[in-house]
Parts: C-alpha cells; sequence; structure tokens
C-alpha cells in the first residue's frame, strides 16, 4: 500500500534544496543497484499497452529490472481504496537473488479502471514504481519505505521518462480541485490546483523533482543552487 510522502521548499533536516536532495537519494541507490541502466525502449510495452495485454506488461518490466522472480497482476473491480496500484509483499522479504527469493510469487494490484482510462505512460510508471519496491525490499535499502525513493529507483533503472511524465492536466471548478487534494494526497496522487485547471501526478516526486531526477540521470549534472 502507498504511503505519504509530500514536502515543499527546502528540506528541514538540511536546508538543502529538494532538487539536491534528489541528486543525493539517486546516488545513494545506484551505489546499491550496480549502477546506471540505459532508458527503456517503449516499443515492445506500447504494443502490449495497445492489446490491453497488462500482465504481460508487468512481466516485461520485471524482466528489464532483472528480477528473477514470480510476479502476478489481480486487477481489481471494486478497491477497498482508491490508491490505482499496490504490491504485496512477503515479511520479511528474501534477501535478493537468493533462492527463496527466486522461488517467491509477489501479487501487483491495479484498479481496472485507472488501467482503463489512464494513459500509456501513467501504467507503465505505476508498474514500475510497484516493482521498484519489490527491488528496495529484496535489498533491504534503507529507504525502502521512503516513497520518494521508490519512484527514484525505477527512474534509475531505466523508467525515467515515464515516471517524469505520469501526469494528466485537466480544467476544473477550484472548489473541486481542492478537494481532490484532500480525497487523493494520502494515496500517492499529488494535485496542483487552481481556479481554472488541476495537475494530477502518479507517484511522489513533483514535477520540478522528477525534472531534476531526469537530468540527473542523463548527464551526472546537479540541478544549479538556486
Amino acid at each position: 500500500m502507498l504511503t505519504t510522502f509530500a514536502r515543499a521548499g527546502e528540506d528541514a533536516g538540511t536546508g538543502r534544496g529538494l532538487s539536491q536532495l534528489v541528486c543525493d537519494y539517486i546516488d545513494e541507490l545506484r551505489a546499491s543497484l550496480g549502477g546506471p541502466a540505459l532508458p527503456i525502449d517503449a516499443a515492445v510495452l506500447q504494443g502490449l499497452y495497445d492489446r490491453r495485454d497488462y500482465a504481460a506488461m508487468l512481466g516485461w518490466i520485471k524482466t528489464s529490472m532483472r528480477l528473477d522472480l514470480r510476479v502476478g497482476l489481480r486487477i481489481v473491480d471494486r478497491p477497498e481504496t482508491p490508491t490505482p496500484m499496490w504490491v504485496e509483499l512477503p515479511q520479511p522479504m528474501p534477501a535478493l537473488d537468493s533462492p527463496a527469493f527466486r522461488s517467491l510469487r509477489v501479487v501487483v494490484n491495479a484498479q481496472s479502471e485507472e488501467l482503463d482510462r489512464r494513459s500509456f505512460v501513467w501504467v507503465v510508471a505505476g508498474f514500475a514504481h510497484e516493482l521498484a519496491h519489490v527491488v528496495l525490499a529484496a535489498i533491504r535499502h534503507r529507504l525502502r519505505e521512503d516513497e520518494r525513493a521508490v519512484d527514484l529507483t525505477a527512474m534509475a533503472l531505466g523508467y525515467q521518462a515515464f515516471v517524469g511524465a505520469a501526469e494528466v492536466t485537466r480544467r476544473v471548478g477550484l472548489g473541486w480541485s481542492i478537494l481532490l487534494t484532500a480525497v487523493l494526497l494520502p494515496f500517492g496522487l499529488v494535485v496542483w490546483a487552481g481556479p481554472a485547471r488541476q495537475t494530477l501526478r502518479l507517484g511522489y516526486l513533483t514535477r520540478d523533482e522528477a525534472d531534476a531526477a531526469r537530468q540527473y540521470l542523463a548527464t551526472g549534472m546537479r540541478p544549479a543552487r538556486r
């Protein structure tokens, strides 16, 4: 189940800008993940999405992340939570690539309505986020409960373009925008509201944080301090 992770401005503990903190997270995650991964070629995934073969999409992403275990997809018609997707993990989680890990089966849950109405980019970003949970749990990373770090792990494993672009902007009334913000923030959906439009992002990174992460992953150059 996704948990709330929202901050704004400067990191309260250190005074560093959030973009710099994102780069620090990426450095730490890369050290644990074995170095950078090339961005994912979307052609195969796009074909699977066009056929609405979501289970095959999930399996393809699992393979691209070099996860040697079984993954099931449960499409939920009447979920008890507005969370778009969530993953079921055993406790304790077997270590990555151990015999117990290879015999493991984890299940990703996804709302059928979300799969049907969301874009290709949104679905890929959601699946990548949930499988990034598996990666961090299996390596017992200290940031495994940090949802922002989970998004960054998916980006570091090649899904930076998808996580960075998983948002949609609509024209809505101000009152409806505020209501959506209150309802959806605890479930990993961040809303920026204005009098005429509302932007809904999947995950826990703001647009600025996602842009900073994409730049750093692509160039190794940190955003300038403001």
